[in-house]
């Protein structure tokens, strides 16, 4: 497809369009007042943040986290209604872009999110990165032209195998070779291919990076700095080998929002489709804050044995008080029993066995006290784990429609 001259064609849109006219003048106000809030920002920004999960991790106020806050979305198809589960409409993703440009965000590329993080840096307030899995053609088609067209930065995570398939389903090496040439686009891979690796040996997922490092430095002439788990799904030694393999940074698909102290080789996104994509929870996702958690169970998200396993995590000292606002969902088992061990360390009991190979857990806590007209924002903690079911009840991934949220929206706490 030659889509260099379509991306720089202007936008139109009614209720019946689908794609939004979005005014350069309200692009460059929310890019003015995002410089305003970094330069507000800096300079209080000094607090140290110990990584998720670190040993002797310091009590801090939650001003030192949401400082360093970003969020993260996940797209993967885009306009292809044969795919619900991993797809998402022309027109809610339209609508998402002109939220974005419209809601006073600060729409960054993700190096530089990444080193802000990194580096305990401020961002700016309601930061927020685009990303796409899979590499679809139907994303090159129906949104990546919106996002030129704005001068939005995003990122692209895709497999080798996919362009060398030559499957017009996927992008092919020419379309991600223009990519490359904007400075808005940031390229990323999968592994090799595009499947789940969970259940796989250490030494084929090996492989999988290493094939897909391989072909991506012999086509694009230079080195990859991301890396996203296919599915969102990854194990303590898939993690371990992708923060080996040179990596900067590596992705998954639990919900959640990026901070200082986040684990570096599994950021949190949230995933967008059709289902799960209206205006109200994108708003809400956009506009959330961290919920930092340490001492997280269990430690690897890959459930092989103890199902249901024992889940838990301990909330930041200065959450303690909020605890009782803490509201907990399982997928496929609604709210769990949770009980508060201590004065924060917090324990989901989960009676039955899991009989889905995908489990999410969502958590979130009333943010900060809203000021006069403002909308409340949300605290949120999210984890997907994988289960090594019976080969009777499993699910089929080479279908295509392997369901990428099997629970319904997060409810609010009460």
């Amino acid at each position: 497809m030659d889509y260099s001259t379509s991306m720089h064609k202007p936008l139109i849109s009614n209720a019946k369009r689908l794609l939004a006219s979005l005014s350069p003048a309200l692009f460059c106000l929310g890019l003015a007042l995002a410089v305003h809030a970094q330069a507000a920002t800096k300079k209080n920004a000094t607090e140290p943040i110990a990584p998720q999960n670190a040993p002797g991790a310091t009590t801090l106020s939650m001003a030192a986290y949401d400082r360093t806050a970003a969020v993260i979305f996940a797209y993967q198809r885009v306009g292809e209604s044969l795919y619900p589960a991993n797809s998402i409409s022309k027109e809610q993703f339209a609508d998402h872009i002109q939220e974005l440009l419209e809601g006073g965000y600060n729409v960054m590329p993700l190096p530089s999110i990444i080193a802000a993080l990194k580096a305990n840096s401020p961002l700016p307030e309601r930061t927020v990165a685009i990303t796409f899995n899979g590499g679809y053609e139907s994303a090159l088609d129906n949104a990546i032209p919106i996002l030129l067209n704005n001068n939005l930065p995003f990122t692209v995570f895709f497999s080798p195998d996919q362009p060398d398939s030559k499957n017009p389903e996927y992008m092919g090496w020419d379309d991600i070779k223009r990519l490359k040439k904007y400075s808005q686009v940031t390229l990323g891979l999968h592994p090799a291919s595009y499947v789940r690796l969970t259940d796989s040996p250490a030494d084929d997922i090996r492989r999988q990076v290493n094939n897909a490092l391989t072909r991506y430095r012999h086509v694009l002439k230079t080195e990859p700095k991301f890396f996203a788990y296919p599915f969102g799904e990854y194990t303590k030694e898939f993690r371990s080998i992708v923060a080996k393999s040179g990596f900067e940074a590596a992705f998954g698909q639990q919900s959640g929002v990026a901070y200082t102290g986040s684990d570096i080789f599994v950021m949190p996104r949230f995933a967008m489709t059709e289902s799960y994509g209206d205006d109200a929870r994108f708003r809400m996702a956009a506009m959330a804050l961290p919920l930092p958690v340490t001492d997280i169970t269990p430690d690897d998200p890959y459930i092989t044995t103890n199902n249901p396993p024992t889940i838990g995590f301990t909330l930041e000292p200065a959450l303690a008080a909020k605890i009782s606002q803490l509201s907990c969902f399982l997928s496929g088992h609604g709210k769990p029993d949770m009980q508060v061990v201590g004065k924060n360390r917090v324990e989901l009991r989960v009676e039955t066995a899991f009989q889905k190979e995908r489990i999410r857990v969502n958590c979130t806590m009333p943010g900060p006290d809203p000021k006069p007209g403002e909308e409340p924002r949300w605290r949120w903690f999210g984890m997907l784990l994988s289960v090594d079911l019976p080969g009777e009840i499993q699910e089929d991934y080479a279908t295509g429609d392997y369901d990428e949220h099997t629970a319904p929206p997060v409810p609010l706490p009460n």
